[in-house]
């Protein structure tokens, strides 16, 4: 039998969705696959990097403030709904996307980070 984490490994890379985990500072620490499909970074070079490589300059004050906002307070404003967005590819170039988040909480319930669930959103600007 494979073991857990070898396991949570291969389901995250087959996932058809991206899958993006960040720690209370902002740090990519789980990156999938479709995840390099769709932004253009492979998981060498995105994880331990700000999640801001994948987000535009002008939208990145606003994420800083919902984020760290969300951290403090442990609960995310868009409470599980589906929110689409633009994020930027390695190459520069937009990319819009579907994202919904969670938050990641410890044993003991305090915020240790996010994870959000992404998909391409093919429809046009």
């Amino acid at each position: 039998m494979t073991d857990l984490a070898t396991f949570t490994a291969a389901a995250l890379d087959q996932a058809g969705d991206g899958v993006i985990a960040i720690d209370r500072d902002g740090i990519i620490r789980v990156w999938s696959k479709a995840c390099e499909a769709m932004f253009g970074h492979t998981a060498a070079e995105a994880i331990g990097q700000d999640v801001k490589i994948i987000i535009p300059p002008r939208l990145a004050e606003a994420h800083d403030r919902g984020f760290f906002g969300a951290m403090e307070r442990g609960h995310l404003a868009s409470d599980g709904r589906p929110r689409r967005t633009k994020g930027v590819r390695k190459d520069g170039s937009n990319v819009y996307v579907t994202m919904t988040f969670a938050m990641i909480v410890d044993a003991d319930g305090a915020a240790i980070g996010s994870v959000a669930v992404a998909r391409e959103d093919v429809r046009e600007g």
